[in-house]
C-alpha cells in the first residue's frame, strides 16, 4: 500500500508498506541468498507503478504482483503520538489487492507448490478478501502444504478491515489451527477475543490447546514465550530507551525470526534476531528503515 504519514512539521511524507510487504522487505534484507517473492495485486496507476520499482529496489521476487487494469493502490494514512503508538485511515475499498485470488491462475498456485518452501499469510491478508475469496486462499494453502510447504500466519488483526468480530474469530483460529509456524500478538488477540489486558501468558493459555508446532507469542515489552508440542521457551526482550514509531515492529520481529530459522538458527537466536530488528525499527519512522541502519546479527554463545 501507500504509506502516507504526517511528519512532525504537520508535513505528510508518502512511502510504501503493509505487514506481509514490510516482512517480505526485512526478509530479503536478513536474508539476501533467499529468494523472497511478494504475492498481490496492484493497478496501473503511478503509485501502483512505483511500487514495482520499489520491490525491484529492495530485489524481491515480483512474479507474482499481478495487475489490474481497473483498480489501484490501496492508501492509507498513519499518525504517531508521543510514545509511537499509531493511528490508521484506510482508504482500499477498491485496491487491487482485494482481487488476489482471482487474479491468481492455477498455474501460479502449482509454480508456489513447486518453488515455494514456505508462505507468509497475516490476518490482514484475509480481512480485505470477501468470503468465498478466504475460502478459496485457505483451501490453496491446504494444498501447497500437502505438497510439502509450510504455512506461516502471524495473527494481525485490524477490526475495522473486517465485517464483525466473530468472523475475523473464527478465520484466525482456522489459521492458527492449520499453520506450521504461528506468529500470535498478545494486543491482536487482546481485540479478537474482545478480553483486555491479556498478557503473553494468557495468549499462551488460549492457544496451547490448538497444537500449533511452533507458536511465537508476542507482547510488546514483555518475554517472548515459544512453544512447541513438547516444550515452553520464555525468552527476555531488552527494552528500548526512545520509541519513535511501533510501526511494522510485528512485522519486523516476524522477518528477524524468519531469517533465522531459514539459516538454520535454533529458537535462542530466532528471538534474538527477531528482538533486535524490529528494537531497532521503533526507534526510526515509517515502517521501512533505511537500509544502513539495518542491525547486524550477531550469534549467542547460548543454544536453546
Amino acid at each position: 500500500m501507500a504509506e502516507f504519514r504526517q511528519n512532525d512539521c504537520g508535513n505528510w511524507q508518502q512511502a510504501f508498506a503493509g505487514d506481509v510487504f514490510n516482512t517480505a522487505v526485512y526478509l530479503k534484507r536478513l536474508s539476501a541468498q533467499t529468494d523472497v517473492a511478494f504475492a498481490s495485486v496492484v493497478g496501473i496507476d503511478m503509485f501502483s507503478r512505483a511500487l514495482r520499482t520499489y520491490c525491484d529496489s529492495e530485489m524481491l521476487n515480483s512474479r507474482w504482483l499481478k495487475c489490474h487494469q481497473e483498480r489501484s493502490c490501496g492508501l492509507y494514512f498513519i499518525q504517531t503520538d508521543s510514545q509511537g503508538e499509531r493511528q490508521f485511515s484506510y482508504y482500499r475499498e477498491n485496491s487491487a489487492a482485494r482481487t488476489l485470488i482471482q487474479m491468481l491462475s492455477d498455474d501460479d498456485w502449482l509454480e508456489f507448490a513447486e518453488q515455494m518452501d514456505w508462505v507468509f499469510v497475516s490476518a490482514i491478508s484475509l480481512a480485505i478478501l470477501s468470503e468465498e475469496n478466504r475460502q478459496g486462499l485457505f483451501q490453496q494453502l491446504q494444498r501447497l502444504q500437502r505438497c510439502g510447504v509450510k504455512l506461516a500466519f502471524d495473527t494481525n488483526y485490524r477490526s475495522s478491515l473486517w465485517e464483525c468480530p466473530d468472523i475475523a474469530r473464527v478465520w484466525i483460529y482456522k489459521m492458527l489451527a492449520g499453520s506450521d509456524l504461528a506468529f500470535a500478538g498478545a494486543e491482536d488477540m487482546a481485540g479478537v477475543l474482545n478480553h483486555c489486558g491479556m498478557n503473553a501468558k494468557d495468549v499462551a493459555r488460549e492457544l496451547t490447546p490448538l497444537k500449533i508446532p511452533e507458536l511465537v507469542i508476542k507482547a510488546g515489552k514483555e518475554q517472548v514465550l515459544v512453544i512447541t508440542p513438547n516444550y515452553h521457551y520464555a525468552f527476555e526482550i531488552e527494552p528500548v530507551d526512545t520509541v519513535v514509531d511501533t510501526t511494522a515492529a510485528g512485522d519486523s520481529f516476524n522477518a528477524g525470526y524468519l531469517a533465522a530459522l531459514l539459516d538454520g538458527q535454533p529458537l535462542s537466536e530466532r528471538v534474538q534476531w527477531a528482538a533486535s530488528l524490529a528494537s531497532e525499527v521503533i526507534q526510526h519512522a515509517g515502517a521501512i528503515i533505511p537500509p544502513s541502519a539495518m542491525p547486524t546479527m550477531v550469534l549467542n554463545t547460548s543454544d536453546s
